[in-house]
């Protein structure tokens, strides 16, 4: 047909935070499980989700292109330049930043308690107290205190070898 636009196909990977339903066979890529074998503990999807962009509602959809070589290196810099956030300090009077330290790093740092290591954190920490190397009481409490952005673990994983470069669709049904 003259004049029709070409059709240019290309791969979208579905990253399925439910990872038991997942398979290789129906095209899900587990975001859990790849996260527990590459960096030894679960990922909680949908807090990194969120914030990615707060206005995503819990039953969502979102693209993360890290195609161009310039997205995958934005992204990949951030690693670089990341401060965490630990919320305002009334003491102080200002905001109180981490810095020399990663969203990643930090949420690689957090573990929660067993047998041997006793918590050393509450349930709801203060958003100013300092989380870095914190044990919580069970995971639910270290997933809601800290996770960090889906987008700078895909481009971690990417430079790992773990995924291939492309589009990932993320879908989160609570």
């Amino acid at each position: 047909m003259p004049g029709a636009p070409k059709y240019t196909p290309y791969s979208i990977y579905m990253l399925e935070p439910h990872a038991e339903y997942a398979t290789a066979e129906n095209g899900h890529i587990p975001i859990e499980a790849i996260a527990e074998r590459v960096y030894g503990k679960p990922y909680n999807s949908l807090r990194g989700c969120q914030r990615d962009d707060e206005h995503i509602p819990n039953d969502s959809v979102k693209l993360y292109e890290l195609t161009s070589e310039g997205d995958y290196e934005e992204a990949l810099d951030q690693f670089d330049e990341a401060r965490v956030y630990l919320g305002w300090d009334s003491g102080l009077g200002e905001v109180v930043y981490k810095t020399g330290m990663t969203e990643l790093d930090y949420w690689l740092s957090i573990r929660v308690a067993d047998e041997n290591t006793p918590a050393t954190v509450e349930a709801n920490p203060s958003d100013t107290q300092d989380l870095e190397n914190a044990v919580f009481e069970s995971r639910f409490f270290a997933d809601r205190a800290f996770s960090p952005s889906l987008n700078l673990i895909l481009a971690d994983l990417i430079r790992r070898g773990e995924l291939p470069r492309g589009n990932y669709l993320f879908r989160h049904w609570w």
